[in-house]
């Protein structure tokens, strides 16, 4: 099952899968909603789930997921740039976390593999999470709510220049506050400011969100 909120990368990632040898794409999804009532009819064997949905996260997608069986196996499909996500998705339950940009042979060998319980990660992204940081990063995403709340943009606003709904824009801050380790979200605003993940682009978040 396929669960993007891309309707033309989706259809195209159907039609690959579909083309392939011993792989059929049994539904596909473009909510986390849509996605939850769709596993529950079509009981696939392998979930591709994007990160990004307009209405809950990646992570609480395949929460619920897991929630429904607990061998459920997921593959997270990310954007190219939103490795700092991959702790998360793992922790969340996915047995392999590929960027976008994989080469198909990349991607049905990894479905291969999670079938057969297996796990996989994209190497780039491995080498990223195994190098030493001095603090547990952001996703670009993140970034980009953490810049709408430092100027001065309400949960609605953001969410509607992001093209989300407002309780994923919760989450998205809930999540930065406790990878941050911050007390709220002025707090997590200071230490992101600190660290320099805000460097001079606050004040212009409201023309580029």
């Amino acid at each position: 099952m396929l669960v993007d909120a891309d309707g033309v990368f989706r259809k195209g990632l159907a039609a690959l899968i579909g083309s392939t040898s011993g792989m059929d794409v049994v539904g596909e999804a473009s909510t986390g909603q849509e996605a939850i009532d769709r596993f529950r009819l079509c009981q696939p064997d392998v979930t591709l789930v994007d990160l990004v949905l307009r209405d809950m996260t990646g992570e609480r997608l395949m929460s619920a997921i897991r929630c429904l069986t607990t061998q459920a196996r997921i593959v997270v499909l990310a954007p190219a740039g939103s490795d700092g996500s991959a702790g998360r998705a793992l922790a969340a339950g996915a047995q392999a976390y590929l960027l976008k940009t994989s080469p198909i042979d990349e991607l049905v060998d990894s479905i291969h593999a999670v079938h057969a319980g297996h796990h996989r990660i994209d190497a780039d992204v491995a080498r990223q999470l195994s190098a030493p940081r001095r603090g547990k990063c952001l996703s670009e995403r993140e970034l980009d709510v953490l810049r709408g709340v430092a100027a001065g943009l309400e949960n609605k606003q953001i969410a509607q220049r992001l093209g989300l709904s407002p309780e994923t824009i919760k989450e998205y801050l809930s999540n930065v506050v406790a990878t941050l380790h911050a007390s709220n979200r002025a707090h997590a605003i200071a230490i992101a400011k600190k660290r320099g993940l805000l460097c001079r682009q606050v004040q212009s978040s409201v023309h580029r969100l």
